[in-house]
């Protein structure tokens, strides 16, 4: 069995991303649920900020809105509600892990996850703006949207922010 390990390269490079990949997911899952759900520090953090960006992007633009808690709305609709899974943290845990998981250098990881990171809320921003106006506008399209073209659109740009990541900087020297 061992001799099937040391003759492939490629397949001790799989088993040992796999193996990192599913620890780390195990230590997310377990911090997560044993301690940073409780706090609830990040996660009203994360939706204070996108109610907040939000609430300044629909001022931008002119439009009367309501905010309480973690509802954001536009006068007239009965608004978004952005609860703990939609505040994006586990989508930032899903990308730095794989980063992290995968080869590189250190120095080329941070700064790629700390960009990572910043694209990912940043569409996070837009999705919660767009459903804001879909609320309003088209009141019949939000759940469609929200469960499948947001869903697509985010994990599309995840997907391609990770081969950016194996294709230009996991193997830099």
């Amino acid at each position: 069995m061992l001799e099937w390990f040391k003759s492939d390269k490629k397949k001790i490079f799989l088993i040992t991303f796999f193996i990192k990949g599913l620890l780390m997911y195990i230590f997310w899952v377990l911090f997560y649920d044993n301690w940073l759900i409780n706090t609830q520090l990040i996660n009203s953090g994360l939706i204070n900020h996108l109610v907040k960006t939000n609430a300044a992007l629909l001022n931008f633009f002119g439009f009367t809105f309501f905010e309480y808690d973690q509802t954001i709305g536009i006068d007239g609709s009965h608004g978004v509600f952005i609860g703990d899974p939609c505040n994006g943290l586990s989508l930032f845990a899903l990308f730095a892990g794989f980063v992290i998981a995968f080869t590189g250098k250190i120095k080329y990881k941070l700064p790629f996850i700390a960009v990572g990171l910043l694209i990912i809320h940043s569409l996070n921003i837009a999705r919660i703006f767009t459903l804001t106006l879909l609320a309003k506008f088209y009141p019949d399209t939000l759940d469609f949207n929200h469960k499948y073209t947001f869903t697509y659109l985010i994990y599309s740009v995840i997907f391609v922010m990770w081969m950016v990541w194996v294709k230009k900087y996991a193997q830099k020297k």
